[in-house]
């Protein structure tokens, strides 16, 4: 029963990318060298509040991963010997799920997406049905079709409305719970406001309010909140990686971030940061990692 666990070489591959046109993109950093706007650093203007550090889920903070040889052969953990123990195949995990719109209202499918996209996250906390601020959010900046397209390229977006309806009292139920959770979460005390996260969900920004005129404004905190927040995430990515995390793709162009834990007889068994595990074969792998997997058997001396 030969289990054997290869643990990865770090491999820094997400790079950001930036348009020269960018009225918001200038090297005098208008929100000065934090990249974080002064009136949210110290809490106070526009209804902005203090940053605080933190924000990355448990899951995430806590995860088992250790740094390694990247020659070293270990035994796979007990989890990942049995290949059956894994019923989820990379396929299904990458396949897409129903089309919801720009704004999703998963919390748990954003975070995914986000994280296989590089992709900040981009939650809109609004009551549509009795907030006139939120209405004026929504018409002078959300419905914009150049923020949309901008907002579609940049973030993976998630809406989390105070208005909830659903097919029976159950649903409804469970839907004002998801609500509530979410709003005690990332202390929402009013409609509207903005949060932008990391796919790691480190918090960049909370931005609260909204009065009519306010459109550029709020567009340059999210274009400066992108930033930051794909600089940070580049910094997490290659942390991780040293633990054994890079990024996969198949034949598709599809990718996963997760790190290998159990190879045998051309089959793999991979995990996400926050745990997910899926199993797949070599040979449904793009060929860079086809490459990339002879050549750490090629070092290993294995066949």
């Amino acid at each position: 029963m030969l289990r054997r666990l290869w643990w990865l070489c770090p491999v820094l591959i997400l790079a950001s990318c930036g348009s020269s046109d960018d009225p918001f993109d200038t090297d005098d950093q208008p929100f000065g060298p934090t990249g974080i706007p002064a009136e949210l650093r110290r809490g106070k203007g526009q209804g902005g509040t203090a940053l605080k550090p933190g924000g990355i889920s448990d899951e995430m903070r806590n995860n088992p991963g250790v740094v390694l040889d990247p020659n070293e052969i270990v035994y796979t953990d007990p989890d990942a010997e049995n290949p059956e123990n894994i019923p989820t195949e990379l396929d299904a995990l990458l396949s897409e799920g129903p089309q919801e719109g720009p704004w999703s209202q998963s919390y748990s499918q954003v975070f995914k997406n986000a994280r296989r996209q590089d992709k900040p996250v981009l939650i809109w906390f609004t009551d549509s049905q009795n907030s006139v601020n939120c209405k004026m959010l929504s018409q002078e900046l959300f419905n914009d079709m150049e923020f949309d397209e901008w907002a579609n390229d940049t973030f993976v977006r998630l809406r989390v409305d105070n208005r909830v309806t659903g097919k029976d009292n159950d649903e409804e139920s469970r839907r004002k719970t998801y609500v509530k959770a979410l709003k005690k979460r990332f202390k929402v005390l009013g409609n509207p406001m903005m949060v932008v996260l990391t796919p790691s969900e480190d918090v960049i920004l909370r931005e609260k309010g909204y009065v009519r005129g306010q459109a550029n404004y709020k567009w340059g905190l999210l274009r400066q909140s992108a930033k930051v927040a794909s600089a940070k995430h580049l910094k997490w990515k290659a942390k991780m990686e040293k633990k054994g995390y890079r990024t996969w793709k198949d034949p598709r162009g599809r990718k996963i971030f997760a790190k290998l834990v159990a190879y045998r007889d051309g089959e793999l068994i991979i995990v996400e940061p926050d745990g997910t595990r899926a199993r797949t074969k070599e040979k449904n792998l793009s060929p860079n990692d086809q490459d990339w997997i002879a050549a750490q058997k090629r070092a290993r001396g294995i066949e």
